[in-house]
């Protein structure tokens, strides 16, 4: 299979002008804003590569030959490098929906509202259209210094979600609940082994946590209340507690902090990179079905990211994967097998 690819820069598709010169074209999906990337390296054997301007856009399909093509991204270009020998150019980009003014740092409160409002506010000043999947009080939320990028990122991690932007959407929703660019929620893909070049599944005990404390200031007596969110999703025996630095205005408040803590810290409790041939259908927050590895292995697990790597006329997809919001915890704390395989090699007859 022969893999193709298509740019589009400023508008104009500039890609029979590279065609021959493409050493490398990358492309990173993450959750969140500004988290994405792009990278293209252009062969400048005889030096007649020009800079492209900073702040032009690029539109990058990748597909198969007589497939079609599947688009990727578009993005800003924000960084060129030369490297050698031999010559090459890079061009490094962003995504382009992120405006200058989202990046201002600004001032704000908001006390007793619900968060879909502070995502309105925030969406409409950049021009925004706001989507907030998250039903949720904020009793007080202060943006001191801070750009919006950041304040909402901030705001939505206390509640368990990520912010993205997508055609123009300012997207909250909650982690695992991968949105499309209209806010609808995302299908789910099955993975089987026969569809992967290379493939590692990682169970980590020491990732697992029994309970987050937290603390509420109680505003009557002035002193600080711990609050303990046990962990429905740990394995029997697990003893270790997270505690949360910072004090919250509210029950409420802190219960929904240490909510999101647990799913964090549940992610982390399995990892797995899946390498196979390109394949356009995955993206951040994502949640992907393994099935056909082993029983403890298979179920549902969440995408941290989705890298592109085209290269040679040839093109490859990683996707990397956490345990998803319930984690995989109790992986290995089950009951003992009744049939044991003895791993233990013999010694050599003498």
């Amino acid at each position: 299979m022969q893999a193709v690819f298509q740019i589009v820069a400023n508008g104009d598709d500039i890609t029979k002008v590279i065609q021959d010169r493409v050493l490398r074209i990358h492309t990173v999906d993450k959750p969140g804003l500004d988290a994405d990337e792009c990278e293209i390296e252009l062969d400048d054997r005889d030096g007649k590569i020009e800079f492209p301007p900073k702040g032009a856009t690029l539109k990058i399909s990748l597909g198969w030959l007589g497939s079609g093509l599947a688009f990727l991204g578009e993005y800003t270009i924000d960084e060129i490098a030369l490297k050698g020998p031999p010559s090459s150019v890079i061009i490094r980009g962003r995504p382009s929906n992120m405006r200058a003014s989202s990046k201002t740092h600004r001032y704000g409160s908001w006390e007793n509202v619900r968060l879909a409002d502070v995502v309105g506010d925030i969406a409409r000043r950049n021009g925004w259209t706001p989507v907030c999947a998250i039903d949720a009080m904020v009793p007080r939320a202060d943006q001191f210094g801070e750009s919006d990028l950041h304040f909402v990122t901030r705001l939505s991690r206390l509640h368990g979600a990520t912010a993205t932007v997508k055609a123009g959407k300012l997207i909250v929703a909650g982690r695992g609940a991968g949105r499309s660019a209209s806010g609808l929620p995302l299908p789910s893909i099955t993975l089987t082994p026969d569809v992967l070049i290379d493939y590692e599944i990682t169970f980590a005990d020491r990732a697992s946590f029994a309970a987050v404390r937290t603390r509420v200031h109680d505003t009557k007596t002035g002193k600080k209340i711990d609050l303990v969110i046990p962990n429905p999703d740990a394995p029997k025996g697990a003893t270790a507690v997270h505690t949360e630095r910072h004090a919250f205005a509210s029950h409420e408040a802190a219960k929904a902090a240490a909510d999101a803590r647990l799913q964090k810290l549940n992610h982390h409790t399995a990892k797995s990179t899946m390498l196979m041939q390109g394949r356009a259908d995955f993206s951040a927050e994502k949640t992907v079905t393994l099935k056909g590895f082993k029983k403890e292995a298979d179920g549902d697990f969440l995408i941290d990211s989705v890298t592109h790597d085209y290269a040679g006329r040839s093109w490859e997809t990683r996707v990397d994967l956490n345990a998803g919001n319930k984690g995989k915890a109790k992986v290995g704390h089950g009951k003992k097998p009744t049939k044991t395989v003895n791993l233990v090699v013999p010694a050599p007859p003498h």
